[in-house]
């Protein structure tokens, strides 16, 4: 009997230490996902990072999402034993789960957290959220660069740049739309979104420059601006560069915060430029003190890292200052989430004049590419474009 139990237990130990690494390994795989943080609310621009203990038996993560009852989604996978990535989802209520999985499709583990997706803006007497969905004018053009109605239109007159003209068509359009993943061609972030186009003329490229003011006034000198939205290019391939800008009138002065993403620059290795008045555009290549800021077709037309596959929103946020001389400092860049310090560059110091004292404005201009055959239309969406102001 003894002799039995012995041989028994002998080959129970045997068995045990001849099972498979990987099942050994999977007792001790644990996923643990550190953001976003249980039941917290979030922007649209969702970071989501996770970490896994004892990664060798497992190939890949997984990252699934479900939306306030929606079938679950994945947001896609990532081989490595960590991810910290940002993913842009629709506003509601989300259930992340990471899971830890092997080559064959086995999950060895799990982790989940629940949360809300929420815009953060409330307007107030410093900041006006939404400008994308202050409306459309009607009529929706304009020859006059700084409308002050608090509504979208169009100005084709004197199209800019050598070489350029004045498009055959071009329109303002709200968009609402539902769906379960916002970054993956949807046309809105928040249920509502701004769809601003042009249809170019017949030959070489054209413009046409989008603005709208904001419903209220600054009752305050105003030098810190931070202007906060998300951009999608259907076809970033139609433009020849894409302006985003703002500008504000106090004392007299004119302050134009004015920052394009100039594709075609340096033989479409491509820079974000600034603004300068008289002297023009300068582009942040790192020449002649200009920080060097990237800005190239594939920043738009890639997904964000880690993301899904398709092309989707951007998150763009410029700081400004405006200083006392009246004109615009340009202090830092975030283009989905990394931060260029530019250190408070400044491109000139002419000013321009201007009356309607408090007034500030959100402005975008669509520069089609030199090629009206192969890329007759240029589109932008914009969402959640909203501006601070503070002392």
């Amino acid at each position: 009997m003894f002799n039995r139990l012995c041989l028994s237990a002998i080959l129970f130990v045997l068995g045990f230490s001849m099972l498979p690494a990987s099942f050994a390994a999977a007792a001790d795989t644990v996923v643990t996902v550190t953001s976003p943080a249980n039941n917290s609310t979030n922007p649209s621009a969702v970071l989501i990072t996770a970490t896994t203990s004892d990664w060798n038996a497992s190939d890949h993560l997984e990252v699934w999402d479900t939306n306030s009852g929606q079938s679950a989604m994945k947001l896609g996978n990532v081989f490595a034993g960590s991810t910290n990535t940002i993913h842009v989802l629709p506003k509601g209520s989300h259930t992340t789960t990471v899971k830890a999985v092997t080559s064959s499709g086995l999950v060895l583990s799990s982790s989940s957290v629940s949360y809300t997706v929420a815009e953060s803006c409330t307007s107030s007497s410093t900041v006006q959220c939404n400008f994308d969905q202050l409306g459309i004018a009607d009529p929706d053009t304009s020859c006059n660069n700084a409308p002050t109605e608090a509504l979208w239109m169009g100005n084709p007159c004197g199209a800019q740049g050598s070489g350029s003209s004045e498009p055959k068509s071009y329109s303002a359009q709200e968009i609402t739309s539902t769906g379960g993943l916002a970054d993956a061609n949807n046309t809105s972030l928040n249920g509502e979104s701004l769809l601003l186009s042009e249809t170019q003329a017949d030959s070489g490229y054209s413009n046409v420059l989008f603005s709208a003011s904001s419903p209220s006034q600054t009752t305050t000198l105003d030098s810190h601006w931070i202007m906060d939205l998300y951009v999608y290019l259907p076809n970033p391939e139609a433009h020849q560069a894409f302006e985003l800008d703002a500008q504000y009138v106090w004392g007299g002065y004119w302050t134009k915060f004015y920052t394009e993403c100039a594709f075609n620059i340096s033989a479409g290795t491509g820079y974000w430029g600034v603004y300068g008045g008289g002297n023009g555009w300068t582009f942040l290549n790192g020449k002649n003190g200009a920080p060097n800021v990237p800005c190239n077709r594939s920043q738009f037309s890639a997904p964000w890292s880690g993301g899904p596959t398709s092309t989707g929103w951007h998150h763009i946020v410029w700081t400004f200052l405006r200083n006392t001389g009246g004109y615009a400092e340009y202090e830092s860049l975030t283009f989905d989430g990394t931060t260029y310090q530019l250190n408070n560059y400044t491109p000139t110091t002419e000013t321009n004049s201007g009356s309607n004292q408090g007034d500030f404005s959100a402005l975008v201009q669509l520069d089609g590419a030199d090629n009206a055959t192969a890329y007759p239309t240029v589109q932008a969406y914009v969402n959640e474009l909203n501006i601070t102001h503070t002392p």
